[in-house]
């Protein structure tokens, strides 16, 4: 058992981590943060980053306080940051004025510009910093951003619907409504918090999606990304006319750019970005495809994946970070309808809860590198209260 000052720090730390979920889907490309300010045992002060460009969580746990900082202890989910080429002024200079006695800190920082440089800064103004306290759900918190300040490519989630019986459409692949109108308009808000939404070329052509977050308050801008190797999305799909309003991006593979050069230059002029893709003896290379997404400034993909595509992504075991399963309580009971492809064995359950009737089951990889502790999401905790 802990000693109780320890388990004292890790509640905290706890409540820090809870507190920083709120900034989820409006702080990105930013990571989620929050700080809480503890005098004498009682939180005088707390505050997570709610918006980029924005404050960040260490000044507005500040601004909130009830009483003086000087001697207390602040529990901050990352790091503080201390380099100023960015939005907002550093934080360290911000605490070592508040005359704390203490921070306590769930990880370091992985963005090179600060990387322990901000817990130096604080050691030398005389503050006692404790780190790594909670490491591994701090990080799972922030698995996004570590992705793509590490890794150089977005964090993925893998979301489907199934009924009862495995299936993902009706009769020989056509579109069924698997849902309840409740867990449709989760997904719209799970679209909304991410960057980028990804199909494959074969739900693009069946369901002729839109793929935008219309059930969300401020949903932000979208990349709809549509994996299309032979370049056969149709001209007239929504996803091309209405391409000017919201971005859309196609995956082709570059051996197709002479041979569709028409074909190009027509989703050029509908306001279509496609981007070449080295394809595999064996299929589509995803981290082709998922490193040009983090360049274009996608954090977070969320991929509707058909069993092809889910597939794919399965077998490169490293690339899917996290599914999001619905189930049906409903049976389709037609032998022509496609099965979902199921989740991996190895694949880790964070949470379950039912939606009107439907059951949300997330998972995590444990193969993921953004792997860090088998934690219920941001997204799984706002979607669930």
């Amino acid at each position: 058992m802990l000693p109780a000052d320890a388990q004292f720090d890790e509640q905290m730390m706890r409540r820090a981590i809870r507190l920083a979920m709120n900034g989820r889907g409006r702080v990105e490309p930013n990571p989620m943060v929050a700080a809480v300010i503890v005098k004498d045992g009682r939180v005088i002060g707390e505050g997570f980053h709610a918006q980029f460009g924005g404050p960040h969580a260490e000044p507005t746990a500040l601004s909130s306080l009830t009483e003086s900082a000087e001697g207390a202890t602040a529990y901050v989910t990352l790091e503080p940051c201390c380099h100023t080429n960015k939005k907002t002024p550093p934080c360290v200079p911000a605490l070592i004025e508040a005359r704390l006695a203490r921070v306590v800190v769930g990880c370091v920082d992985p963005n090179p510009d600060v990387n322990g440089k901000g817990l130096e800064m604080l050691r030398a103004a005389g503050i006692a910093v404790d780190v790594n306290v909670l490491e591994d759900p701090a990080k799972q918190l922030i698995a996004p951003f570590i992705a793509h300040t590490v890794y150089d490519r977005p964090y993925v989630t893998l979301k489907w619907a199934e009924t009862a019986d495995g299936k993902v459409a009706g009769r020989d692949g056509k579109p069924l409504q698997i849902t309840s109108e409740k867990a449709s308009r989760l997904v719209h808000q799970l679209r909304a918090r991410c960057d980028a939404i990804m199909i494959g070329i074969g739900t693009a052509m069946i369901d002729d999606p839109l793929l935008t977050a219309r059930e969300a308050p401020e949903p932000r801008p979208l990349m709809r990304v549509v994996l299309d190797s032979q370049l056969r999305l149709p001209m007239e799909s929504k996803l091309v006319r209405t391409a000017r309003q919201h971005r859309v991006l196609v995956e082709f593979d570059r051996r197709l750019a002479e041979a569709e050069r028409d074909k190009l230059n027509a989703l050029q002029q509908a306001g279509v970005q496609p981007f070449m893709v080295e394809r595999r003896f064996d299929g589509l290379n995803l981290e082709q495809v998922l490193t040009p997404l983090a360049h274009f400034g996608a954090t977070h993909v969320l991929v509707e994946a058909g069993p092809t595509v889910a597939s794919s992504f399965f077998h490169e075991q490293t690339l899917a970070d996290r599914v999001w399963l619905f189930r049906s309580p409903n049976a389709v009971n037609e032998p022509t309808a496609p099965a979902g492809v199921g989740v991996p064995a190895n694949y880790v359950k964070t949470g379950e809860t039912e939606i009107d009737g439907d059951h949300l089951t997330e998972y995590l990889n444990p193969s993921s590198p953004v792997f860090f502790a088998a934690e219920p999401s941001a997204d799984f905790v706002l979607a669930t209260g």
